[in-house]
């Protein structure tokens, strides 16, 4: 059913006039409830000219910025509270994690130098330990039969014939053990095979010698590492990476492991990882008792000196985007100042600039202050730019 024009104007009206009415009672509610006093013109009150004058020492007013003078009921409506500016010594603890690695100084690879077959093979399982020199398989190689048969036949010439030298030091080179070149002398029978050794003692971390395969100097037979002492790498944020030294102490949690190790940072990468955006911090653990395996997962924990500095409740700051905002507390009069932060530590700022020991700073009712202030700045005398 459609309602005659002039019902319908009605009712709009009505409406229309309840809008506004609501409007007005929460503009009144707002205005009560706003902490700062009102002038007779209905604008906030502004801070006098003199009273400018008696804080000029304090410093600049950041741009966009204006001091604001406030009751004792106020700043107890708005639940201010002051901290003083102190010299403290301050500390970060830093929280990442890593993982237990070889270490590379302890590793080697273990390759023919000449082209062969694997003819038998010795070491033939992954975590298995092995002595330097002890045989890891043989090769049946074309040259080295060669060159053995080349020493016999030359073995008649004068003593200190420098061909004999030669073929003595090819056969050397071509990692043919020492013991094998003694017996070829002695007993003057070119042997089929040769046995490859392990240059170091430690555990086979790898394996790719397979009885029957061709392999050439490119080939990778073992990799052998000792497992005696193990890397830790640690990932650090590239926020944390300058305030770490080495010489850093840490406690490492490693997964599956009783209690925390304490240990001291040996190495930083000197580069940033581009993936992952941090920095290798390097540790060394003891594991002569063999109970660290490569591979676990570590949880690290450091305590980095950031030294002295002045600082500030973290509360007491303002971000405004490009600029740190603080209020100074002088008396009932709270003025604005630009300040420089440094790095932070648990609930503190250190400041660089803008401050200095003994003054106080507002911890509480940021948002009001920095609203306040603002709206007295553009509406002072010729206005002001908000930055």
């Amino acid at each position: 059913m459609t309602l005659p024009r002039q019902e319908r104007h009605a009712i709009v009206a009505a409406t229309a006039a309840v809008v506004v009415l609501a409007g007005i009672a929460i503009t009144q509610y707002v205005r009560a409830s706003w902490p700062f006093g009102d002038d007779a013109g209905g604008k906030p009150a502004t801070v006098s000219h003199a009273e400018h004058a008696a804080h000029a020492a304090h410093g600049d007013v950041p741009p966009g910025y204006s001091g604001v003078m406030l009751e004792p009921a106020q700043a107890a409506a708005m639940g201010l509270a002051s901290a003083p500016v102190e010299q403290r010594e301050l500390t970060r603890t830093v929280r990442s994690v890593g993982v237990l690695a070889l270490d590379e100084t302890r590793s080697a690879h273990v390759h023919a130098k000449v082209r062969g077959w694997i003819d038998t093979i010795q070491a033939n399982f992954v975590g298995r330990a092995v002595r330097a020199g002890q045989p890891l398989c043989s090769i049946y190689s074309q040259d080295v039969y060669a060159a053995e048969a080349e020493l016999v036949a030359l073995l008649d010439r004068p003593a200190g014939d420098p061909l004999v030298a030669a073929a003595r030091r090819r056969l050397a080179l071509w990692d043919v053990p020492k013991a094998e070149i003694a017996r070829l002398e002695k007993t003057r029978e070119p042997m089929r095979t040769f046995s490859l050794l392990a240059p170091r003692s430690g555990v086979i971390i790898s394996k790719a010698a397979i009885q029957g395969t061709f392999v050439d100097p490119a080939t990778e037979l073992y990799t052998i590492a000792d497992l005696t002492r193990l890397w830790v790498l640690v990932d650090l944020y590239e926020t944390d990476a300058p305030y770490v030294r080495l010489g850093d102490h840490a406690k490492l949690t490693i997964e599956g492991q009783g209690a925390p190790l304490d240990a001291a940072v040996s190495f930083l990468a000197p580069t940033v990882d581009e993936a992952t955006r941090t920095v290798k911090a390097r540790f060394e653990l003891d594991n002569r008792d063999g109970r660290l395996r490569p591979g676990a997962f570590v949880s690290a924990e450091l305590t980095l000196a950031l030294g002295a500095g002045l600082t500030i409740p973290e509360s007491a700051v303002i971000r405004t985007g490009t600029r740190s905002i603080v209020f100074l507390v002088h008396g009932l009069h709270l003025q604005p100042r630009e300040v420089t932060l440094g790095p932070s530590s648990g609930e503190l700022y250190r400041v660089e600039r803008g401050l200095a020991v003994g003054d106080r700073v507002a911890t509480g009712a940021q948002f009001l202050l920095d609203s306040e202030s603002r709206l007295r700045a553009s509406s002072a005398p010729g206005g002001g730019h908000v930055h």
